[in-house]
């Protein structure tokens, strides 16, 4: 195995990090990566279109045969150090990290001398997902073969934490200011320069959107009454977007970020005097008192005991559409997809309807499986045509069967058997809580509520195997990355409030059949299969794909992987499964989140292939570890599989303070710095072999 090398130059210069410095990209590229390349794609059609890489990639008959890949790398052994370890024969580099600058002219980052308007032109802090986009939309994804071989990069932040990045934290004006700008996503121009991954300064691709950038509220909610405040009496613009965790994107080139849990940045709901509004708050966990941020007190917009703040939460927790190729377009809140803790937002076309279907989780003990179907068809030809698409169509909920079938129940007051359930829902008061369908999507957590749907182990990612057109087989897998709370199946406790206690929601706290274990400290991933392999059908078949934890454990022990007597994988142990990826070859890549909290080692990504026989365990070998403290974010495969991007998140957060941490000072040695990182073979090959 080996650790990242940290590159022995001067940072301060630009020049050598080649940024901005090459202006022969084309014949660089052309000589370090040779006759490489991308699968070939449409940049409006294909998994190149909208990333460098598909949110999976699935090949049928001899093209699947002729590309299959063994997972044959030499997998590296747990590993608890501050250090990023790849396989032997793999190298990492640091693409860039929290602070880096985004435009010309930028003086090297100093955590000293931090201001927003700073933060604003940099890199952001704790990125997640990441998605990469062909620099010349339409054009096909082909590296050192075109005049433009680089590509727009999007990368998101999902938090950020006060005394990692400040050496003196007080939670003052300008810290809090900075920390708003710290969010968001950042957009950036990524290439490979000498056999490296690096990123250009000069690039007219490169923006940021912070927690203050004006964005346009769309869809059914846009313009509710819920959704106006006093700087914004039309309930169309929002300031900012927050706690981006995950998303996806689209066959159209467009980038989708999603908000999370973004009730950690408001405070005071028992200041709220409408009583009805303090429920949904509460429904959303917004603290009855003062937040652990304290923007409350620098910002009146997070104090919902303000006029400012009262309806501001309604404003997030959406589904975040943004367009790379155009740095002055306005980002789209889409509220037809609902309203919750969001995680991921994977696309899957279906052919012969073209219509779209967007899959996403609520990232929360107890909660849902959503998915969104559009109703409104892709047009591969005329990308101005599917702008739009996400702003009207059905949202639907999971409801999980005990006998391996399930159903997508909409969330529409319209339909004969939903509406009615979903009228029935009041306040305390006897008001209808959702009286029109924009109801629904501002508190769609309740309206699954309404409808029976099943309450899951912290759904995460959600992803589909679709081909280089973004059209799926029918598949999709859900990562639940645990939940503590759930209990054991001969529990006498027959409910429980879950994670939204005190609002009144009574739902089974034991075990069932699509979660199996109580508590899971662990995780799994359950496969669907929807019916007629049709990605907008309303009903699926599903089969636990894996239970995480130790192959070893015993059968009593809580991590234990047994299926019905049987493990349901082998090779090795890991925790708290978060995003994963599929490869060329028939395999998934899993990320973890949590595996410290049951194992003594660090998180990482992890490999296992999909086409396992029938009652066979799956094989899971792990392919590399992130340092100490860190989370194993947004893996992201190139088509050819020749690359791989990771974003590590919050290296050292087990240990508060920048200066002072004695976890992490990854990856420079002075202080720890959320980076992505670009892993390839020493040779050029595959990812995985």
């Amino acid at each position: 195995m080996s650790q990242i090398d940290v590159p022995e130059i001067d940072r301060d210069n630009l020049e050598e990090r080649g940024i901005g410095a090459d202006k022969t990209f084309d014949k660089v590229l052309e000589a370090s990566v040779g006759r490489r390349h991308f699968l070939r794609g449409s940049a409006a059609t294909a998994a190149a279109t909208a990333a460098l890489s598909a949110p999976g990639i699935f090949l049928t008959g001899s093209e699947a045969e002729a590309s299959t890949v063994a997972l044959s790398f030499t997998s590296v052994g747990e590993d608890a150090g501050d250090r990023f370890v790849v396989p032997q024969g793999y190298e990492a580099n640091v693409l860039i990290r929290w602070g880096d600058p985004l435009f010309p002219g930028m003086a090297p980052f100093d955590p000293n001398s931090q201001s927003a308007a700073d933060q604003a032109r940099r890199f952001g802090f704790n990125c997640d997902m990441v998605a990469v986009f062909p620099e010349r939309y339409g054009a096909p994804a082909k590296i050192g073969r075109l005049p433009y071989p680089s590509y727009i990069m999007c990368v998101n932040h999902e938090y950020t934490s006060g005394p990692q990045m400040f050496p003196n934290y007080t939670q003052s004006e300008q810290q809090v200011l900075t920390e708003i700008e710290a969010h968001g996503v950042s957009v950036l121009n990524a290439r490979v320069l000498n056999g490296r991954w690096s990123y250009d300064v000069t690039s007219p691709f490169n923006r940021r959107l912070t927690g203050s950038t004006p964005m346009q509220i769309t869809g059914p909610a846009a313009g509710h009454a819920k959704l106006r405040t006093p700087a914004d009496p039309t309930g169309t613009r929002v300031l900012g977007t927050l706690n981006n965790c995950a998303g996806g994107f689209t066959p159209w080139g467009t980038y989708l970020t999603a908000e999370e849990n973004f009730d950690q940045y408001f405070a005071n709901r028992s200041r709220i005097t409408d009583a009805r509004v303090a429920l949904d708050h509460q429904d959303y966990t917004i603290p009855s008192g003062n937040s652990a941020r304290r923007w409350e007190n620098v910002v009146a917009r997070f104090d919902c005991g303000r006029p400012e703040g009262v309806n501001e939460p309604y404003r997030f927790g959406w589904m975040v559409e943004v367009d790379p190729y155009d740095p002055t377009s306005m980002p789209k809140k889409r509220t037809s997809m609902g309203r919750f803790k969001h995680e991921a937002a994977t696309i899957a076309l279906t052919r012969g309807s073209n219509r779209v279907t967007a899959y996403s989780g609520c990232d929360t003990t107890f909660e849902y499986v959503y998915k969104f179907v559009s109703t409104g068809t892709y047009n591969a030809t005329n990308r101005a045509a599917n702008m739009d698409l996400l702003d009207a169509g059905t949202l639907y909920v999971a409801r999980f069967n005990a006998d391996g079938t399930g159903v997508w129940l909409p969330l529409d007051l319209n339909d004969p058997v939903s509406g009615p359930l979903l009228a029935a829902s009041t306040y305390p008061d006897g008001t209808r809580r959702f009286q029109t369908q924009a109801d629904v999507m501002i508190n769609t957590r309740r309206a699954g509520d309404a409808l029976g749907a099943t309450p899951m182990d912290r759904p995460e990612d959600l992803e589909a195997p679709v081909d280089m057109d973004f059209y799926g087989n029918g598949k999709m897998f859900i990562v639940l990355t645990n939940n503590s709370g759930r209990q054991a199946a001969t529990s006498t406790a027959n409910v429980t409030s879950g994670a939204r206690a005190g609002v009144g929601r009574a739902i089974p706290a034991r075990a069932d059949a699509a979660n199996p274990r109580g508590p899971n400290r662990t995780g799994h991933i359950i496969e669907v299969t929807e019916a007629r392999n049709d990605h907008t059908a309303t009903s699926f078949t599903w089969r636990i794909f894996l239970l995480a934890g130790d192959p070893a454990a015993a059968a009593t022990a809580v991590d234990n992987v047994r299926l019905n007597g049987a493990s349901s994988f082998t090779g090795d142990r890991f925790g708290s499964p978060d995003n994963i990826a599929f490869d060329i070859g028939g395999n998934m890549w899993i990320a973890t989140d949590g595996t410290p909290n049951s194992y003594p080692f660090n998180d990482g990504l992890y490999a296992a292939p999909l086409s396992v026989p029938a009652g066979q365990p799956v094989p899971v070998k792990r392919f590399l570890t992130v340092p100490a403290g860190a989370e194993c974010c947004g893996p992201l495969l190139t088509p050819d599989n020749s690359s791989l991007f990771i974003a590590v998140q919050h290296p050292g957060e087990d240990v508060s303070g920048v200066f002072t941490n004695t976890q992490s000072k990854w990856p420079d040695g002075e202080y720890p710095r959320p980076s992505v990182v670009a892993v390839r073979r020493t040779d050029g090959g595959r990812i995985g072999s």
